[in-house]
């Protein structure tokens, strides 16, 4: 992919993201406001149990899709070998959540709900294979769609069934489905059109079956751990919080945290993963090639930018958090929180683009170690520690993980792509968000 192509793809890249996240900011708060706080955080549960089912359909066929295509060009019979191990994997991901709903359904409100999420599966996964190979081609328009779909089908679906339906977790779980089924159909027909009939896939022998496995295996073992301890991860969460406050207290807090923090400290990556997308079968072709000098640009280009946008973000966010929460969420309950989250930006940002580009670098292998020893210890301060410190423990936590996440993905970057940072790159943009700061806290009323 060329320079303005790179840029070109980013740019609507950026658009989409951004109008997804301000439209899921918006439709968290909805949601928050029609269930309340307790079930808002039954519904955050719910959606990180099932995640666990989306990380292990999706992740390793849409990588192997998205790496086999940029190096091999679109192979419509390599293609059709990463469907059938995403689907493969999301029917078996799909058995174990149905038999695993009833040791859940006192902790999510029943077994319906979660089971009605299980038939987007296959759905997320076809998906998530076809975006790859549209993506690593450079043709962004189709999954951009999709996602602009799947996502305006969600809510409006949502907002139609929520009060036709007598309980609102399985409505809004049922218009969660429905929309991964719209995306994925759009996702099959656009493939259709623009390989299929156009008869633009390559029809050269395919890679062997072992290379989507080698490939996406590692992948999706690693992603599937790691999203198991997630799952249980949050799962402990209320319960260690429910010692400080009860059970009410805890899923209340659970619900502010992921429900309305999170989303907005994550809001501005929204450049950084269209960065992120596009980095992957960037490096991918570079590491291919042999071409260590332009690998090694990239990589340092790509951390410098990092560092500055998200230092930015961070004093934009920590001096507007009031209103930020009062015009997304029509209160400003969660602003301390989030005010006191925004350090932890630099880290987040920062985090993502490094495991990216390790992926692109063939370096997932180790990307998938450093997260699952995170997620391992993140499980055990949940279980043994959080319920001693409450809130501010889980904010710790937070903090910690990121530090410990960063600097293992930061070492193995730098060895790999040959790149020399010096302090300057972090200490600049560290004071210039400092003076960001205070300006922006003079410009407030």
């Amino acid at each position: 992919m060329n320079r303005s192509s790179f840029i070109r793809s980013t740019f609507w890249l950026t658009m989409e993201s951004t109008a997804l996240r301000l439209s899921g900011i918006w439709f968290k708060g909805w949601v928050c406001g029609t269930l309340g706080d307790v079930q808002m955080g039954i519904y955050q549960l719910i959606f990180s149990v099932f995640s666990l089912g989306v990380v292990v359909s999706a992740a390793g066929a849409n990588f192997a899709a998205t790496r086999l295509t940029a190096e091999h060009g679109a192979n419509r019979h390599t293609l059709r070998r990463c469907l059938m191990l995403s689907l493969g994997v999301s029917f078996a991901a799909g058995v174990a959540l149905y038999f695993g709903a009833p040791l859940l359904a006192p902790t999510l409100g029943g077994t319906t709900p979660l089971r009605v999420l299980i038939p987007g599966l296959p759905c997320i996964a076809a998906a998530a294979t076809l975006k790859g190979c549209f993506i690593a081609e450079g043709h962004t328009g189709a999954p951009m769609t999709a996602e602009l779909l799947e996502q305006a089908a969600g809510i409006a679906l949502s907002i139609l069934l929520v009060h036709r339906i007598g309980n609102p977790l399985t409505a809004l779980m049922l218009a969660s489905t429905l929309s991964e089924m719209a995306s994925c159909i759009f996702m099959v027909a656009a493939y259709h059109r623009c390989y299929i009939r156009k008869k633009s896939a390559s029809m050269s022998p395919p890679v062997p079956w072992t290379e989507p496995i080698r490939i996406g295996g590692p992948v999706i073992g690693g992603s599937g751990l790691r999203a198991l301890l997630f799952s249980v991860e949050n799962l402990l969460i209320p319960q260690g919080l429910a010692v400080q406050c009860g059970e009410s207290g805890a899923l209340a807090q659970y619900g502010m945290i992921h429900g309305m923090v999170m989303p907005l400290l994550q809001f501005p990556n929204a450049l950084l993963f269209a960065a992120i997308t596009l980095l992957v079968p960037e490096l991918a072709r570079c590491y291919a090639g042999h071409l260590r000098t332009r690998i090694r640009l990239v990589a340092g280009t790509a951390f410098r930018m990092t560092l500055c946008f998200s230092f930015a973000a961070a004093a934009f966010i920590a001096a507007f958090s009031i209103p930020l929460c009062h015009l997304f969420y029509g209160s400003t309950e969660g602003a301390w929180l989030l005010r006191m989250m925004a350090p932890l930006i630099p880290l987040m940002y920062l985090d993502s683009v490094v495991d990216g580009m390790l992926k692109g670098l063939d370096q997932q292998a180790y990307s998938l170690f450093y997260n699952i020893v995170d997620a391992c210890l993140r499980v055990a301060w949940c279980a043994f520690i959080l319920p001693h410190l409450g809130l501010m423990g889980y904010v710790l936590l937070l903090f910690l993980s990121e530090i410990f996440n960063a600097t293992l993905s930061i070492s193995r970057l730098l060895k790999v792509a040959e790149v020399e940072i010096t302090p300057v790159w972090v200490i600049l943009p560290a004071c210039g968000a400092v003076v960001l700061y205070a300006l922006f806290t003079l410009l407030m009323p």
